[in-house]
């Protein structure tokens, strides 16, 4: 991303990136979208679909599109793949249970593996 940049807002870089992606993802569940009730659905839905879509989603793009500015390809690549790991260790420790351990072996091969890009000189 730093060698196409020429400045743009991250906010805007990120909606627009949404806007081009919907086109993409809509059609794979159209059929249940069209089916669905939306007005029978509770507020809980809403306020989840919102955390999710806004907070978590957005947040996390940010978060990497203002690293892959600052950071060479690699070692942001290696940091998202690192988010699932942070998901698996904040539902074990909010009760929800924890990962099959072959799910956390290879979240435990991603950190070590980030340990060791770490370690390297860049």
């Amino acid at each position: 991303m730093r060698k196409l940049s020429r400045g743009e807002n991250p906010v805007l870089f990120g909606f627009w990136i949404i806007v081009f992606t919907v086109p993409w993802l809509v059609p794979t569940g159209a059929r249940e979208l069209v089916s669905l009730e939306f007005t029978a659905l509770p507020l809980s839905v809403w306020a989840t679909l919102a955390y999710l879509s806004i907070v978590t989603t957005a947040f996390t793009f940010l978060l990497l599109q203002y690293a892959s500015m600052r950071l060479p390809a690699a070692k942001v690549l290696g940091y998202g793949y690192l988010t699932p790991s942070f998901v698996i260790v904040l539902e074990g420790l909010l009760g929800h249970g924890w990962a099959a351990p072959p799910v956390i072996l290879g979240a435990l091969v991603t950190a070590a593996g980030l340990i060791v890009m770490g370690v390297l000189k860049d």
